[in-house]
C-alpha cells in the first residue's frame, strides 16, 4: 500500500499511479534545479551536471554554502548498473576529485555553468573557495545513489560501504519515486542509510576548531615539523608589519594572513595551505585587488614596487610573474614552505608590507 493517499472529487481515497521516469536524465534534471530534494544540501546550493574528471562524468556534483561536496548518480531500476556498477562508478568519480586542484575544479565547474559555486571577489566566496579546496584534499565528500526504487542488495551495499570507508566520505541512497494523480505530480524521496552515515560523521563534524596562530603551531608540531620554524619566522615578521593569521572552523589546519591598505580595505590573502604530497604551502590570492574601481586600489606605484620586490625574492619569481601577467587574478602556484629560506621569508613579509602602509 502507498504512504500516500489522495482524496477524489466523491470523497473517496486512492493510490496515485506510480509512473517513474522515462528516463534517469530526467531525475539528474530534477535534482539539480531543486538541490534540497538531496538530504543535508540546502536549497542556496550550486549544482553542476555532467562534471567530467579524469575518471569521467559524474551525474551531478553540489556544492554548499559551507563548501560541502555531494556527489550524485542517478540510475533506474530497470538499469542493470543499479547493483553492481553504480557504487564503483561513484568512487570512481570521487578519486577523480580527491587532490584535484581547487582552480581546475572550478574551470571544470565553468565549463558546464555560467557563473562559478564561488565569487571571489567577496570575503564570503574566498571561504568558500578554501573550503572546496579543503574537502578536495582531503576527499571528504558525500556520496547519495538516487534512484527509483531501493532494493535489498543496495540496502546492503550501503550499509558495507558506511562501515568500511572513513569518517569523511558518507554513502546514503534515496528512493525518488516518481507519482501522478491526474494532472499532479508526486516526487517522494525515502532516504536510506542516513543514520549510519550521521554516525560515522559525528566525531569528525565535532572535531572542527577555530585556528588560531596558537593551535596552527601545535598542528604543525605534530604533523609537519618541518614547516614549524619557517610558519613562526613569517608570522611573526608579519605580525610587526601589523598583519595577523585568521584562522577557518575546519578539522583540518586553515587559514592566512589578511593584507589591508591604509584605508582598511582587503586587498589579499596569504594563505598556509597543507597538502600531504609537500607539506604547508603558501598561497598568494588577491582577486580581491582586481576586481576594485580605479579609485578605490592602491596606487600603482605601490603595486608595482610590491610586485618587484616578491620578484626578486628567490622561490616566489613565477608567483610575482602570475601576479603581474594576470592582472592579479592568478593564485598559482602553491610554492611550499620547504622551498623558501628564512631570508625569502622575512622578504615576503616585507614585500607585504608595501600594500599596508
Amino acid at each position: 500500500m502507498s504512504e500516500i493517499l489522495i482524496r477524489q472529487g466523491d470523497g473517496t481515497w486512492r493510490e496515485p499511479e506510480k509512473t517513474g521516469y522515462a528516463l534517469e536524465t530526467d531525475l539528474q534534471r530534477i535534482l539539480a534545479a531543486h538541490p534540497d530534494l538531496i538530504p543535508d544540501v540546502s536549497a542556496d546550493a550550486t549544482t553542476c551536471r555532467e562534471f567530467r574528471s579524469e575518471a569521467g562524468a559524474a551525474d551531478l556534483v553540489v556544492v554548499d554554502t559551507n563548501g560541502d561536496l555531494t556527489l550524485v548518480e542517478c540510475k533506474l531500476a530497470a538499469n542493470p548498473q543499479i547493483r553492481r556498477e553504480i557504487v564503483g562508478q561513484m568512487f570512481d568519480y570521487a578519486s577523480g576529485l580527491w587532490k584535484m586542484d581547487v582552480d581546475d575544479f572550478a574551470a571544470k565547474w565553468n565549463h558546464h555553468n555560467n557563473e562559478l559555486p564561488f565569487q571571489l571577489d567577496t570575503e564570503e566566496g574566498q571561504t568558500l573557495r578554501h573550503a572546496v579546496a579543503q574537502n578536495l584534499a582531503e576527499g571528504k565528500f558525500r556520496i547519495v545513489l538516487a534512484v527509483d526504487a531501493i532494493n535489498a542488495p543496495l540496502k546492503r551495499m550501503v550499509e558495507y560501504l558506511n562501515a568500511m570507508s572513513g569518517p569523511g566520505t558518507s554513502i546514503i541512497a534515496v528512493e525518488y519515486s516518481h507519482l501522478t494523480q491526474g494532472s499532479i505530480q508526486i516526487l517522494m524521496p525515502q532516504v536510506y542509510g542516513r543514520e549510519l552515515a550521521e554516525a560515522k560523521a559525528a566525531p569528525a563534524d565535532d572535531a572542527q576548531i577555530v585556528w588560531t596562530a596558537d593551535l596552527y603551531r601545535s598542528w604543525l608540531r605534530t604533523n609537519d615539523p618541518g614547516s614549524l620554524g619557517k610558519f613562526n619566522l613569517l608570522t611573526a615578521a608579519a605580525t610587526s608589519g601589523g598583519m595577523t593569521l585568521t584562522g577557518s572552523k575546519t578539522t583540518k589546519p586553515s587559514g592566512g594572513l589578511r593584507i589591508y591598505d591604509r584605508k582598511g580595505q582587503w586587498l589579499g590573502t596569504v594563505s598556509f595551505i597543507y597538502y600531504s604530497a609537500q607539506g604547508t604551502s603558501l598561497e598568494f590570492s588577491f582577486v580581491r585587488l582586481s576586481k576594485m574601481t580605479k579609485e578605490a586600489m592602491p596606487d600603482g606605484s605601490l603595486l608595482e614596487m610590491f610586485l618587484q620586490q616578491l620578484g626578486a625574492i628567490p622561490g616566489l619569481e613565477e608567483v610575482a610573474g602570475n601576479l603581474r601577467s594576470s592582472g592579479f587574478t592568478s593564485r598559482k602556484p602553491n610554492v611550499p614552505l620547504s622551498a623558501l629560506s628564512e631570508d625569502s621569508l622575512r622578504k615576503t613579509a616585507g614585500a607585504l608590507r608595501i600594500l599596508t602602509t
